[in-house]
């Protein structure tokens, strides 16, 4: 039997997206929202609801694959949670690779939203960000440190540094 190796330049790269839901319980406890996989490669794995970008997800006015568009439709599909405003979602990380291209996206509830499992999901559940399942997806360890980093509304980020703005009093 001969084999053939197979170059990364020949792969057809893989485009796709995904939004990590949080709560905040007042400022005491930070949870995520994670689905337990059912399919393979993910299968009895917990992650977030993502997937591959398709061509009715269209492009942005900058011409580039509307990644949020991708996470969108694939978190309605996966999970039926409905993103009241899009605009909302921020940019919480991405990998960008010859072969694989990948963005997260965060999205703030205000309150914890009891979500049915539908397709790609066998369980959906809420896991405080310092009590993540040990079967978790490798990515989301790195997702979930993205979002304990990112900033809240009225802070800046300097390298590390996370300033709060502090609003002045009126003489």
């Amino acid at each position: 039997m001969r084999h053939r190796l197979v170059s990364w330049r020949n792969l057809i790269p893989y485009h796709g997206a995904g939004i990590l839901f949080r709560h905040e319980e007042g400022h005491k406890q930070l949870s995520v929202l994670l689905g337990l996989g059912t399919h393979n490669p993910q299968k009895k794995q917990w992650s977030i609801p993502a997937g591959g970008w398709e061509g009715e997800d269209s492009y942005n006015r900058n011409k580039k694959r509307d990644y949020k568009a991708t996470a969108i439709r694939e978190n309605w599909e996966e999970i039926r949670l409905k993103v009241d405003k899009p605009e909302e979602l921020t940019y919480l990380l991405s990998r960008h690779l010859p072969f694989f291209h990948f963005v997260v996206y965060a999205c703030q509830l205000s309150e914890k939203r009891k979500v049915v499992r539908y397709q790609e999901f066998s369980e959906v559940k809420w896991f405080p960000v310092d009590s993540l399942p040990a079967n978790s997806v490798g990515f989301v360890r790195s997702q979930v440190a993205a979002l304990v980093r990112q900033p809240h509304k009225g802070e800046k980020w300097y390298g590390k540094i996370v300033f709060t703005r502090v609003p002045r009093k009126s003489a």
